[in-house]
């Protein structure tokens, strides 16, 4: 390879500058309070935050670990210092429909101090209600509106009695009735008396108690008019007595709330529901001879006149924010709680729960998008809810068809609610793509990035950042090359020189591994050692399966050279995701041409062990034949590629550029330089474009030429696009420092 392809040693690299900045120790700067490199993301969702318009909900992605979910909490807990506290919420019995309890309204910190007083209202109304019903005025005119129709009722009677006692008649009464007998010289005339005598007399007997029969009869219509009459005076003393009382308690408290519509009305309702059925509550026997009502029918006694507080923002400042970690339909939308009683399962409206959607009402409510839709109906539900602005509180049972038994049904209480879910950018497509409602309740993307551009800026509130963790974990504080070798570490995440890592749930692990160690060490401060060692002892938890490997190249269960030379063999780089740790490892590519016209023909792809991208390589390096090599003369040439020792699926461009170096050097029979490796991916004009992972692709080669031995001759051919990307670990560095490895840059094939 040409000296002008060489890699120079300063460019493997990151070389941080902290000359700038003038401390010693993260005790010395501030905590950074802004967020890094997020502008774009930001900028969306304080738009989102300030435009009042429905559907202006906000759907946040982003990789996990770029902090978007603190900073999505710190931004609404800004917005909610600048909103009115929203109102409190309680549900109380419907006088009117007991199955639909009604919603009240009160503002914020009310709620419990209506609940107190409606409570103290009832004890003492009960007390006093008791009383006026014992005292003395109330049974003497009880007394004499009983006593006036006993009068009166008995004068009747008198009159019939004597009546028939004109016409020889007596009335008895029994159980069956009034029992008229016969007399005669006032004594009572048997049945055998009956019988003897004439038929003229028994006739007149027959005559006269029909006369008094009827008179019987009409007696006892009017002695149950005279009843029913009794009955309504009494209603009416009883009413008197009640509302007197009632009002005396009612009055205070209904001007207490006369500027709340809903609330005034409700204690109109309850006050007049007192009044009608005051036996309920001094427990009285029922006089209207009315049989029980449903509600006393079943197993417990409901107090109507409860309330039943579900939201209470008493303590709320601002408009609350609400992270719902397990969004399932209860817990989102509330719940109506049922208790079993000697085998009876009953609800009614104080067993109303709310959810955190009531919760975070006139605020905002944060929620994780993955875990929303894999609870059923509560997705379905929420998009209902804030389309219709309204959120109601039913029991989830009736949507999977279990209850057939009538529920209650709540009133709806009106939204006024920022929704902000938080999810993958392929759930957000998913959802913009086949669902129509998504796309306009959810009308703004707040896209998180996973790197930022190094800048003056970026790297002063990056060390800031750093210091922000370190005090408020209460962590050991680092020294300046700690933290500088952290701010390489956030170039290596990003694979970039000119960018940083945002990925701020890895650079916290790395923060608190690196004073663990420190402490475990007995040291005062955090140095670069420490970050080193956190960083290496990392990669020792994760790094199982790549030792396997490196282990069956090293003792040649899989065949790799790194020395000699042959034709149609090179070594390609590869990189393997694990999830949580990524490694690179040479593979041997082996190419064979011959006479023939099919052409390059992928072994791979013919055992179906190849991506659709990987193919694609194969095809362009067709193309780059035929422009090459085919622009006078047909080409009629057959060949075929192979990774050898692969037994998994192969995917990607990467290769591609070896295997053209693999085809040439088939084709012209010169040998190829086995301690070089290749990764890079051509084009059809040759040209040699980036690839990804390619610090893991060269430190894995590295590590295969190191335990083989180290030659000088040996490195790796690397895209230029790529130098930029180098962030190599320090023995890499070395090595190529020394001489031993070398690293080429290349833009074209013919470099």
């Amino acid at each position: 390879m040409p000296n002008r392809c060489i890699v120079p040693v300063e460019s493997l690299t990151k070389h941080v500058d902290l000359t700038k900045y003038k401390f010693e120790t993260t005790e010395d700067l501030k905590s950074l309070a802004s967020v890094i490199g997020q502008e774009r993301a930001v900028s969306s969702i304080n738009f989102a935050l300030e435009i009042d318009d429905s559907g202006y909900n906000i759907f946040v992605t982003g990789s996990y670990g770029t902090g978007r979910t603190t900073i999505v909490s710190d931004l609404l807990k800004q917005a909610s210092k600048n909103r009115p506290t929203p109102s409190d919420w309680v549900f109380v019995y419907n006088f009117e429909n007991t199955d639909e309890p009604k919603a009240l309204e009160l503002p914020a910190g009310q709620a419990n101090l209506f609940r107190k007083r409606m409570n103290r209202l009832i004890n003492s109304l009960r007390a006093d209600l008791q009383k006026a019903f014992d005292s003395k005025s109330y049974s003497e005119r009880r007394n004499e509106i009983l006593n006036d129709f006993q009068t009166r009722k008995q004068t009747l009677f008198t009159a019939v009695e004597k009546e028939a006692a004109d016409l020889n008649l007596r009335i008895k009464s029994s159980s069956m009735g009034f029992v008229t007998i016969p007399l005669k010289d006032d004594n009572v005339i048997n049945a055998k008396d009956f019988e003897n005598l004439t038929a003229e007399e028994q006739q007149s007997i027959n005559d006269n108690i029909a006369i008094i029969q009827k008179r019987l009869q009409e007696m006892v219509r009017s002695i149950n008019h005279l009843d029913r009459e009794m009955a309504e005076q009494i209603d009416e003393l009883d009413e008197n007595v009640a509302r007197f009382v009632v009002d005396n308690h009612f009055v205070p408290m209904i001007e207490i709330y006369e500027n709340i519509a809903d609330v005034k009305n409700y204690l109109h309702d309850a006050a007049d529901h007192i009044i009608d059925n005051v036996g309920e509550l001094v427990g009285q026997a029922n006089d209207k001879g009315q049989g029980q009502d449903e509600e006393n029918a079943l197993p417990y006694k409901l107090n109507k006149y409860q309330i039943n507080v579900v939201i209470d923002n008493s303590r709320q400042k601002g408009a609350p924010v609400i992270y719902e970690t397990n969004p399932t339909y209860n817990n989102l939308f509330g719940r109506l709680e049922k208790k079993s009683y000697q085998g009876y399962i009953y609800t009614d409206y104080t067993m109303i729960k709310s959810g955190s959607l009531l919760s975070a009402n006139g605020g905002y409510l944060i929620l994780d998008a993955d875990q929303l839709l894999k609870h059923s109906f509560a997705y379905e539900a929420l998009k209902r809810a804030l389309r219709s602005k309204k959120l109601r509180i039913e029991d989830i049972n009736t949507f999977y068809g279990y209850s057939s038994t009538v529920s209650l049904k709540p009133d709806p209480v009106p939204l006024n609610i920022k929704v902000v879910l938080i999810g993958q950018a392929s759930v957000f497509r998913l959802l913009h793509n086949y669902d129509e409602e998504f796309r306009k309740i959810f009308k703004v993307r707040a896209d998180f990035d996973v790197e930022v551009k190094e800048n003056n800026q970026a790297l002063g509130q990056y060390i800031r950042f750093i210091s922000r963790v370190v005090k408020e974990e209460n962590l050991m504080h680092i020294d300046r090359d700690g933290i500088v070798a952290i701010i390489e570490y956030g170039h290596r995440l990003s694979d970039h020189q000119q960018k940083l890592s945002i990925r701020f749930g890895e650079l916290v692990k790395i923060i608190r591994e690196s004073s663990f160690w420190a402490k475990k060490h007995n040291k005062k401060l955090v140095s670069r050692s420490d970050v080193n060692y956190a960083i290496q002892n990392k990669i020792y938890r994760h790094d199982l399966v790549e030792e396997k490997v490196h282990d069956s190249i090293i003792k040649k269960v899989i065949n790799v050279d790194v020395k000699g030379f042959k034709v149609g063999q090179i070594n390609g780089l590869a990189v393997y995701d694990l999830g949580d740790y990524s490694f690179g490892r040479p593979s041997r590519i082996t190419i064979n041409t011959y006479l023939g016209s099919r052409g390059i023909i992928n072994i791979e792809r013919e055992a179906k062990l190849s991506g659709r991208i990987h193919d694609k390589g194969i095809l362009v390096l067709s193309g780059y034949f035929s422009q090459t090599f085919g622009t006078r003369m047909p080409l009629s040439f057959s060949a075929s590629i192979v990774f050898e020792q692969n037994y998994g699926t192969i995917d990607g461009d990467s290769a591609s550029s070896a295997e053209l170096y693999g085809l040439l050097s088939s084709l012209s029979q010169v040998p190829l330089n086995q301690g070089i490796a290749v990764t890079g991916s051509v084009n059809q004009k040759g040209e040699v474009q980036a690839i990804g992972g390619v610090n893991e692709k060269i430190e894995g080669f590295f590590k295969v030429c190191k335990a083989r031995g180290l030659s000088g001759e040996q490195g790796v051919i690397i895209p230029r696009a790529n130098v930029r990307n180098l962030v190599l670990n320090q023995e890499v560095i070395s090595a190529v420092k020394q001489g031993r490895f070398r690293i080429w840059a290349v833009d074209n094939i013919l470099d």
